[in-house]
């Protein structure tokens, strides 16, 4: 409580003397115009921080030319846009201090790099001043990692950390690196750098977008330039405070993506240089890219930027580009402020999406090894040569400034997604992704070997079990409960038992609306048409969904998990069909209605984060498709199955001319 007393006591003081130093530049028409303008804007950025919260305004003026002025304003300012307030106290972590938590496993390379720190800013200071100072910054790193300990720490973050420090202190400094390290750079925090290539993944689109012959110019070069700038927020290259703080007030103002648009436009402002040099030379245009241009005019490059986002936004990029970013990155989360999340709605995010790379990671793998084993074993080892790009590391752990120095990045032909040898954001090791406990050198299973298939039913009957009471009990969503190892067992066993039991149900359906002076006789068409509509539903609409997520970008789902998934989404029919056959028709549309709810529900609730990312409109006509298709199966099974007065059970008795029953169910089904 009295620290959220001093920090409004702090606020009023601030805008008090703003206001002060504004009427006395009325009194003192002489003043410095430019002084009384910054004085001006920074009563209005403490005015807009000030209770109601402004944030619309104070995004605006963070943006707009000169930024947030100083330091002392950006204490004040700061807080609100990485999406909290300045007098805001939230629990991000143990209640016990940080310094009595578990170690984290990156403490060491966090201590070579903050002896490294503080090369260019501030200067004319004494080594005593720049130890303490790198103390403050150890401290705060350290604070962050153990009180979240996900968080994976890359070379570099600590250029980001020491451009808070300076701003904001070292008491206030671990909230804000907290909130900026989960809700703004999350995707570089991962345990691997593959979501952070999306970002340089969508450099050259952008620049396609704009200007076609400059992106046909650099196609020879991997976008890989960037990652030094981007991974920092351009804190590894620029070497001025006042300029990094400028261009900090910008980038956490606006969304993540906003950065990848800032380097988009510093190529674009290099155009005839980058013309000059032939295309042929890629390695020349990657060492030319990769250094910043000096000096940088920001002012031009920020007003440049916000016309090239607002004229060409994410959802407008060619090739499906932003369709094709998982829900779960920054880039999309930060589209819209982040004021409204919290710490824990991060963490969440953060948990989905490394389950979502670790999925991805293991599909693969294992189409990469059903290509390698798709041809004879002697020509397998001429199929590929492919070198990997490597930081060099030296004993110390060395590698300038921040360890991404620009010629440890030279443009190599390069691998991010090599999976035989993971790699570390530190240091190389032998660990399979995501702590994955597959063997490294897999067997080979040919597509014409049982075992190629016998992997999709390993599965014991308590695993397949739990997966059948997580789609009737959904707690978490079902693909993180499949956890990258989809079956085809459980689905094939309860489509084959649902094909029983509807046979069953509708046979005694059948018997209860007979004619009893009459002989009763088994009518298996029902059993076939059962089988055609369960089988068929059940296997070819997975695959044509799954078909159409890949055509519009959204790949974070194999066609076994679709499988799978429509697969247990049929748990729901089964108790339905076995309390169905009652006479009373009322309550079979009962027990129809509830087995559809509950199973298209289970269904949209599992899809909807795989079809989000596309296009909103092709997002709702996907939703739309399945719900649809759904309700045709319970319609189908309803008044095939369930129904006295339904065309399964009609004309059941002899015919007058002696052919036997008439099987209407089988036409209805198509056979």
């Amino acid at each position: 409580m009295d620290t959220q007393n001093e920090d409004k006591r702090e606020l009023s003081e601030q805008c008090d003397t703003t206001s002060s130093a504004h009427a006395t530049s009325k009194e003192f028409p002489d003043r410095d115009p430019r002084q009384t303008e910054l004085l001006h804007k920074a009563n209005r950025v403490l005015s807009a921080c000030g209770e109601p919260h402004d944030l619309d305004l104070l995004i605006r003026l963070a943006t707009s030319a000169g930024g947030l002025i100083n330091d002392e304003v950006r204490k004040v300012a700061w807080p609100l846009l990485l999406g909290y307030g300045s007098n805001e106290f939230e629990l991000t972590g143990s209640a016990r201090s940080w310094r009595n938590l578990p170690s984290h496993k990156d403490e060491d390379q966090v201590e070579l790099d903050v002896n490294r720190s503080f090369i260019y800013y501030p200067k004319n200071e004494s080594e005593t001043q720049l130890g303490r100072r790198k103390r403050e910054l150890s401290s705060v790193i350290t604070e962050v990692l153990r009180e979240h300990p996900m968080l994976s720490y890359f070379q570099g973050f600590h250029d980001i950390v020491q451009v808070f420090l300076l701003v904001l202190g070292v008491d206030q400094a671990p909230k804000a690196v907290a909130h900026i390290s989960l809700l703004r750079i999350r995707d570089f925090m991962l345990p691997s750098l593959s979501a952070s290539l999306a970002h340089l993944n969508l450099l050259p689109i952008i620049l396609y977008a704009v200007d076609w012959k400059l992106c046909l110019h650099l196609s020879q070069t991997q976008p890989f330039f960037a990652l030094a700038a981007t991974l920092t927020l351009y804190a590894h290259d620029i070497q001025e405070y006042g300029d990094i703080a400028r261009l900090f007030d910008f980038l956490i103002a606006q969304p993540a993506v906003v950065s990848i648009y800032f380097f988009a436009v510093i190529i674009l402002s290099r155009r005839d240089e980058l013309f000059e040099i032939p295309a042929e030379e890629p390695e020349m245009l990657h060492s030319v890219l990769s250094k910043l241009p000096k000096p940088l005019n920001l002012e031009a490059l920020i007003s440049r930027t916000m016309t090239l986002f607002e004229e060409h936004p994410p959802e407008s990029l060619p090739s499906r580009a932003w369709a094709k970013i998982s829900v779960y990155s920054v880039l999309k989360t930060t589209r819209k402020s982040v004021r409204n999340q919290t710490l824990k709605d991060a963490e969440d995010l953060f948990e989905h999406q490394a389950l979502q790379l670790r999925r991805e990671e293991l599909q693969k793998r294992a189409v990469a090894t059903i290509w390698k084993y798709r041809r004879p074993a002697s020509r397998i080892g001429l199929a590929f040569s492919v070198k990997k790009e490597k930081i060099d590391v030296d004993e110390g752990g060395d590698l300038g400034h921040t360890d991404l120095q620009q010629d440890d990045l030279e443009f190599h032909s390069s691998n991010f997604n090599d999976t035989s040898n993971p790699r570390s954001k530190i240091l190389p090791d032998t660990s399979t992704p995501f702590g994955s406990t597959q063997n490294p050198t897999p067997s080979k299973r040919f597509l014409w070997t049982l075992s190629f298939y016998a992997q999709f039913f390993d599965v014991d009957t308590s695993e397949v079990l739990r997966r059948c009471t997580s789609s009737l009990y959904p707690r978490a969503p079902f693909l993180d409960i499949l956890d990258g190892n989809p079956d085809l067992y459980g689905p094939f066993w309860i489509a084959t038992t649902l094909v029983f039991i509807l046979f069953i149900a509708a046979t005694i359906s059948q018997y209860l609306s007979r004619n009893h002076d009459i002989h009763f006789e088994y009518n298996f068409a029902l059993l076939s048409g059962a089988a055609g509509l369960i089988y068929g539903y059940t296997g070819f609409v997975p695959v044509g969904l799954w078909a159409l997520l890949r055509w519009f970008g959204a790949e974070s789902a194999t066609l076994v998990e679709c499988w799978a998934l429509y697969g247990y989404a049929n748990v729901i029919w089964i108790p339905v069909a076995i309390i169905s056959w009652s006479p009373i028709s009322m309550l079979n549309y009962v027990f129809t209605a509830i087995g559809f709810v509950v199973s298209v529900v289970f269904l949209v609730r599992n899809l909807w984060p795989v079809v989000s990312v596309t296009d909103a409109k092709i997002s709702r006509v996907l939703v739309i498709a399945v719900v649809v298709l759904h309700a045709g199966l319970a319609i189908a099974i309803k008044f095939t199955f369930f129904a006295h007065g339904s065309p399964a059970i009609k004309n059941t008795n002899p015919s007058s001319d002696g052919d036997g029953p008439k099987n209407t169910t089988m036409s209805l089904l198509g056979f």
